[in-house]
């Protein structure tokens, strides 16, 4: 019991850390506190104590859960909708990335692994979709659980690397060759006397801006798993996430709740929580003994479409964040647009991503299904 109390602690209070260390030591001057977060997880991880990973998924999952309706509350949902066309466009072209590295992994491993059509496929699903989109797959096509394994614990030790690249050297990178994002009119200076307002706030209004974006979010919580059970039977995540984010955008329409200066160092500090979390279920012995054709696949397919992606986006000029961040929804779903937007410091994508990402799951399914049934 101590050493889940231990955890637990080390998970939510080790962000308060790393944003300490940001302020006050040059040697950290130059890492985002989302990165240091991630990496003292995976130290964690690594470090030989016996984990929870169970515990970790949870924290995951609420951290993230809380985090999407109040990066919603101050958002500019009409503003976005004017910008609608670009995010399309580049969230098209990894569609079709991964369409195009799914059949060639296909045509690469057919011969010694068996059932490549329906595995392509729901490679096809989880990095169009999510993890949700890969397990209906699966089914529908009569897959092995012991193949669902494997692909899953493969997909979670590419993503953990990928995830660490989106954070730090991604934005740069890609900065090389692809333009930059255009913000919104006003939208910078929006966020900064935002941030600026909070940080003038007595200690009290503090805590009483950040306990209201809570229980806001919270209340959210309800009607989105009721709306899940009505249509399912049960908690979807999908669903859940589809409910909370509309009732996130809806509240922004609230002058209130827009304007409570708590909301994005609320649910930064939720995703540094999250990133801690993520980066304690990396463990870097899996990565070691990772081995044999469906982990190749499965790379083949991820780190395929993600180069892909970026060669498409060269070609039809769509702007570094905007690849970033549908690349992100592609290949995470919407649970990991928040953390990543963070790490490349641009609020304004937030919404997008989350939409992209909502579209995943929904398209996801379809892709894979339908890319399975035509590979011969």
């Amino acid at each position: 019991m101590i050493y889940t109390i231990i955890q637990i602690l080390f998970v939510l209070l080790f962000p308060a850390l790393a944003i300490y260390l940001k302020g006050r030591s040059k040697f950290f001057v130059w890492l985002s506190p989302i990165i240091i977060c991630f990496i003292a997880g995976i130290g964690l991880a690594n470090s030989g104590i016996h984990l929870d990973t169970g515990l970790f998924t949870t924290i995951t999952e609420v951290s993230v859960a809380l985090a999407i309706p109040v990066l919603l509350f101050s958002s500019d949902f009409l503003k976005w909708l004017r910008q609608a066309k670009i995010t399309l466009l580049s969230y098209f072209l990894g569609i079709i990335s991964v369409l195009v590295s799914s059949t060639a992994a296909y045509l690469l491993f057919r011969s010694t692994q068996d059932q490549s059509d329906a595995i392509a496929g729901m490679l096809t699903g989880v990095y169009t979709g999510g993890t949700p989109n890969m397990s209906a797959v699966g089914i529908a096509l009569g897959i092995k659980e012991e193949v669902f394994i494997l692909l899953n614990s493969a997909d979670v030790v590419y993503g953990g690397i990928y995830f660490l690249i989106l954070i730090s050297v991604a934005r740069p990178f890609l900065g090389l060759f692809l333009p930059r994002f255009k913000k919104p009119d006003n939208t910078e200076n929006k966020w900064k006397k935002m941030d600026e307002a909070f940080t003038k706030l007595p200690f009290r209004r503090k805590c009483a801006h950040i306990s209201a974006a809570l229980g806001l979010a919270v209340l959210i919580f309800a009607p989105a798993a009721g709306f899940s059970i009505l249509i399912k039977g049960e908690l979807s995540a999908p669903i859940f996430i589809l409910g909370i984010t509309t009732l996130g955008i809806a509240a922004s329409f609230i002058p209130f709740i827009q304007k409570l200066t708590a909301n994005y160092p609320t649910a930064e500090y939720l995703l540094l929580v999250f990133s801690t979390a993520i980066g304690a279920m990396v463990n870097l012995k899996n990565l070691a003994d990772a081995s044999g054709p469906l982990f190749l696949f499965t790379g083949v397919v991820m780190w395929g479409a993600i180069v892909l992606h970026i060669l498409l986006g060269a070609i039809f000029r769509i702007d570094r964040d905007t690849l970033i961040i549908t690349s992100t929804a592609g290949i995470y779903g919407p649970a990991f647009i928040g953390p990543v937007a963070d790490g490349i410091g641009n609020r304004d994508v937030i919404v997008p991503g989350i939409a992209m990402g909502l579209l995943g799951y929904a398209v996801g399914n379809y892709l894979g299904l339908a890319l399975a049934w035509i590979l011969p």
